[in-house]
């Protein structure tokens, strides 16, 4: 989706209806056609990238327990995405960066995104014996996550994504 590159890469606010419409080799009126509002093209964005984020909930919803293999699962299949849409991987944490501490209503609807892949890491780090605070921990991890795919885009081609991967499920594992 043109929209949610660009957010990614430029921001909501600096985007354009007019820098969507040429994305897409379209008018802005025929964008407007589809969409009656810019607010309403980004909660179409929101809404998609949402249904996406639900397939790494899947994974940790479908493990017993926490485990580096869990672990590695989530982190597969971010690199799955990232190598089919790059932008768009990181285009949640770029509207979540852009709206946090707005007390625009999109701040709300991105925390309610994130909740379900919280939930489904916290219920898994519950039980694990160094994890204090699950939510804490679930939180974190899920940033780090996100954090190799933004440093997927900013060192790529020197680093793959999934050299940056690895890596980080090296630190994961016992020291």
């Amino acid at each position: 989706m043109a929209a949610a590159e660009l957010f990614a890469r430029q921001g909501y606010h600096k985007t354009t209806i007019t820098d969507i419409a040429q994305a897409v080799n379209l008018t802005s009126g025929a964008v407007f056609h589809h969409f009656k509002s810019k607010e309403a093209l980004l909660e179409a964005v929101v809404d998609w990238l949402a249904r996406g984020i639900t397939i790494y909930s899947d994974h940790l919803n479908q493990a017993e327990k926490g485990s580096l293999a869990v672990a590695e699962g989530v982190v597969d299949i971010m690199c799955e995405h990232f190598h089919r849409q790059p932008e768009a991987t990181i285009c949640l944490a770029a509207l979540g960066t852009e709206f946090a501490g707005s007390n625009h209503h999109m701040e709300k609807r991105l925390n309610e995104v994130y909740d379900d892949f919280v939930e489904a890491f916290s219920r898994i780090l519950e039980n694990h014996p160094k994890v204090s605070d699950s939510r804490a921990a679930a939180t974190a991890l899920v940033g780090a996550v996100q954090g190799i795919a933004v440093q997927g885009l900013l060192q790529a081609p020197e680093r793959s994504i999934d050299e940056l991967a690895k890596g980080f499920i090296g630190l994961l594992a016992e020291w």
